[in-house]
This record gives structure tokens, C-alpha cells and sequence, in this order.
């Protein structure tokens, strides 16, 4: 199974914060029509365990955070972020190994478009790349900076690394659960 997380009949910008998503047979000869599911009362981690329920082994999504990437892989499930566009077409384009193209690109991230599976990186997916799970304009700025620019959270002071196209302030402190800022 493959799920696309929804806002409008696009591709949600951020799994963290959509409402509902769609889950599709991954081979478009399969039986069944999408099923369209609300997600909204679930956290974030509980999507992902929901979506693995539901025999989906790869997440196509425009961002989510590095913890849910990591949680996505220990589950299991393949993640393409980076992507953005009306679902209809980023699904055709998937199913026939275009999805590289600009026009699908989530705006931050360009470039070649790679994902981590067990195999190592693989051409075909947006945003992720190498075994860091960050996006290659994220890599990109902060190689070409003398100052890695951080996220800090103002309650405990954990530091991480700032992810181009994530603001700080939607990502919650793994120690504690406070919202993070820019620092």
C-alpha cells in the first residue's frame, strides 16, 4: 500500500499537521479504489504506527520531522518527502518513475531527489538523501555556512540542527515535548 497525506487534493506540506490522508494499493492493476481516512486525532507518531496497520510500505509527503523519519524506517515504511503537487499527478508520476521532476519539488528542496531504503540511497525520491535523512538544500546550506544554524528548545536547551523547510517552532524537543525555536 501507498499513503499521500492530503490538504486540498495536494500533497499535504507537513504530515505532522495534516488532517486526513489517502492510501492507495501500490500497484495501480490492484483492486480497490483510495480509501480517504481522518487522521487529525491522532499524534504523530500514532500515524505512522496507523499507516503500518494498514499495510502501507511507502509515505509519499511534502516534509515531516527527522524524529518521524526515523520512527517511518524503524517501522518499515519507505518515505518520499520533498514533495509537493496535485495527488493525481504526483501518483501517476510516481507509478512511472518521474517524480524527480521540478514541478514536484517542495519549494527548499532541489535538486536530485534520493531516499534511504535498505539498499542505500535511491534515485526517484525527493528530499532525502545518504543515510542523515535531510534534505539535500538543507545539507547544502549548512555545508556552505561557517555556523550550522540550530533549533533550541527554550525549556531544557536540547540543540539540533534547523531543517530547511521546517520551521523550529513545528518541531517539538525529543526530551521534553516543548516547541522549539530558531537559534
Amino acid at each position: 500500500m501507498l499513503a499521500i497525506p492530503v490538504l486540498r487534493d495536494r500533497v499535504a506540506p507537513v504530515l505532522n499537521w495534516c488532517s486526513s490522508i489517502r492510501i492507495y494499493p501500490e500497484k495501480p492493476a490492484s483492486q480497490g479504489l483510495p480509501q480517504e481516512v481522518n487522521i487529525s486525532h491522532l499524534e504523530a507518531g500514532r500515524r505512522l504506527e496507523f499507516l503500518r496497520e494498514q499495510g502501507v510500505k511507502t509515505l509519499i509527503c511534502g516534509a515531516l520531522s527527522p524524529d518521524l523519519r526515523h520512527y517511518a524506517q524503524t517501522l518499515g515504511i519507505k518515505v518520499v518527502c520533498g514533495v509537493a503537487g496535485d495527488i493525481d499527478e504526483v501518483l501517476r508520476s510516481y507509478r512511472d518513475n518521474q517524480l524527480d521532476q521540478p514541478q514536484f519539488y517542495l519549494p527548499g528542496c532541489r535538486g536530485p531527489r534520493r531516499y534511504q531504503s535498505r539498499f542505500g540511497a535511491v534515485p526517484g525520491c525527493p528530499g532525502l538523501t545518504g543515510t542523515s535523512g535531510q534534505c539535500r538544500g538543507a545539507q547544502a546550506s549548512q555545508a556552505g555556512s561557517k555556523t550550522e544554524k540550530i533549533c533550541i528548545c527554550p525549556e531544557c536547551g536540547h540543540q539540533q540542527p534547523h531543517e530547511r523547510g521546517i520551521p523550529c517552532y513545528q518541531v517539538n524537543c525529543p526530551r521534553c515535548g516543548q516547541r522549539l525555536v530558531r537559534g
